[in-house]
């Protein structure tokens, strides 16, 4: 790489070739304003905000679609530079709802009605759901925007909410380009294309089709990207500002995609990518993007631990359905009891397990649905599984089912006993992706009394009076794995693959249960 120098603001700077004078500036801390210029997306030129001054040629330049070259002299803010800012930033807002930007009453409404009203028409920014992120407002307080001189002019595009987990307002929208962009050059997917021309040009999907009969694969990168309202998660906006943020990773998958996650009132509310991590440039999937606060939110979930009497589960304590596991366990020789471990169990939980059945002599461990082919030709008696148990009328030998899972799954009414456990984004943990290992961070608290899936076996193991098992957290979990050289593959649980555990995604998600069905059904339409 050879690097060069350029002045910017009378300050000298050293640059690499290949940049643009925008990316150069951001670089060494320059602010330029922009709305169409995004870190992951090629330049466009579209919002001509980061209009710049290069000495030497006529007019000005766009920051963000000039390459600099040796001995530029750039300036970035002058008055005449303002003057043309504010200029074009009227003729965008005259286009955009904005008059809670301009209102004299702006401070003391967000004072007294801070909640956003959730209305049908984004009006102003009172009643916008990206009121706290908005680029718009951004640029607008940087300018000291306070009035507009040309009339508004709404566009009355009808709202578009047809299509799952997506609302789009196209009357809030500037033109970025952003989303067509992403759509584009970034994902691949050509879904989004600017439709008509001039006044009237619209962003949108080519004949106006719903996304749905499209092949959009809803990961929401067009609504990462957005700098407006204009494109919505429809059940992650109106809780306004979130309690925290918490990174993690999902593990829905093994290409182990980064998310920042809101939390509010003690729940996941809304996901959007790591904004430090280049998940961008990997594919995200409606799964990890939209399906993880409605699915491991809802009220079907596993909260307390059961133990069957009289043909009922009873809920229990964690003490009583500890020593109920294991006198089961106790009454059978290894060889008549086997452990059905999830792919989705983290590496800590899953290497308490696998040493929990090398103390027993239990070497029947199947992690793949076609190994429960096994059961009735061994003979197994007593099934301990983190993954439900599909088909169980199929198994005649099953005396005792241990049911550990996050929701009621296949082979719950025939268990014996329940095991509440936790879902991924309530523990700390690792989990072994394409990537690597990949750290997991607790965003929420299990329900109720359900508890982490290594936390669940230790307490057994210590009714069973095994060695080993005093692990306080994580740490000394790993701290062991290290020690042995224990090393956890990576689970083969593709991008297309509908189930968390034993639970279909679909089944506690509708929006996605609708996109599936619809998709199945354009099939075999065609």
């Amino acid at each position: 790489m050879v690097e060069n120098m350029l002045v910017v603001n009378g300050k000298q700077l050293r640059y690499v070739e290949g940049k643009t004078i925008l990316e150069i500036a951001r670089d060494n801390g320059i602010h330029i304003p922009s709305l169409c210029a995004h870190e992951r997306l090629p330049s466009f030129g579209a919002c001509r905000l980061c209009m710049v001054k290069v000495h030497g040629t006529s007019g000005f330049m766009n920051a963000c679609t000039t390459s600099v070259k040796p001995g530029m002299v750039i300036t970035t803010d002058s008055l005449e530079i303002k003057k043309l800012r504010r200029s074009i930033f009227e003729l965008i807002l005259s286009e955009h709802p904005s008059s809670c930007m301009m209102c004299d009453q702006a401070d003391h409404c967000d004072k007294f009605n801070s909640g956003i009203m959730k209305a049908g028409v984004i009006t102003g920014c009172n009643t916008c759901p990206n009121k706290e992120m908005c680029e718009v407002r951004i640029v607008g307080d940087e300018l000291n925007f306070k009035s507009i001189r040309f009339p508004m002019f709404y566009k009355e595009i009808p709202l578009e909410r047809n299509d799952p987990f997506f609302d789009r307002d196209y009357n809030l929208c500037i033109h970025c380009g952003r989303c067509v962009r992403v759509c584009q050059d970034v994902d691949g997917a050509n879904i989004l294309v600017f439709t008509k021309k001039g006044h009237d040009t619209k962003v949108g999907t080519s004949f106006e089709k719903p996304h749905i009969e499209t092949n959009c694969k809803f990961c929401g990168q067009c609504i990462d990207v957005c700098p407006t309202g204009a494109l919505s998660a429809r059940g992650q906006k109106w809780y306004e500002c979130p309690d925290d943020k918490v990174r993690t990773t999902c593990i829905l998958c093994k290409k182990g995609c980064r998310f920042e996650i809101d939390v509010k009132w003690d729940r996941m509310v809304g996901m959007r990518p790591d904004p430090d991590y280049k998940t961008l440039e990997t594919g995200i999937c409606v799964k990890g993007r939209f399906c993880l606060p409605v699915m491991l939110n809802n009220v079907d979930r596993l909260r307390f631990p059961r133990v069957m009497k009289n043909f009922k589960l009873y809920p229990t304590n964690w003490d009583e359905v500890a020593v109920h596991v294991a006198e089961v366990i106790e009454r059978y020789p290894s060889s008549k009891i086997a452990l059905y471990l999830s792919n989705f169990l983290i590496n800590e939980a899953e290497y308490v397990f696998r040493k929990f059945a090398n103390q027993l002599e239990i070497t029947n461990i199947f992690t793949k649905p076609e190994d429960l082919a096994q059961i009735d030709k061994k003979g197994i008696k007593v099934l301990y599984t983190t993954e439900g148990l599909p088909k169980l009328n199929k198994y005649k030998s099953l005396e005792h089912i241990i049911f550990q899972e996050i929701f009621p799954a296949d082979g719950y009414e025939h268990a014996e006993v329940i095991l509440p456990a936790a879902a991924f984004t309530e523990e700390f943990g690792t989990y072994i992706t394409e990537r690597g290992p990949m750290p997991l961070q607790k965003i929420v608290k299990a329900p109720d009394l359900a508890l982490e899936d290594w936390k669940i076996v230790v307490k057994i193991a210590r009714e069973l009076a095994l060695t080993g098992f005093d692990f306080l957290d994580t740490d000394e979990i790993d701290q062991e794995i290290g020690r042995v050289h224990y090393r956890p593959e990576i689970k083969p649980v593709g991008e297309y693959y509908l189930k968390y555990r034993g639970t279909p995604i679909a089944e506690k998600v509708p929006d996605f249960d609708l996109l599936l069905r619809y998709r199945k059904g354009r099939e075999k339409m065609w």
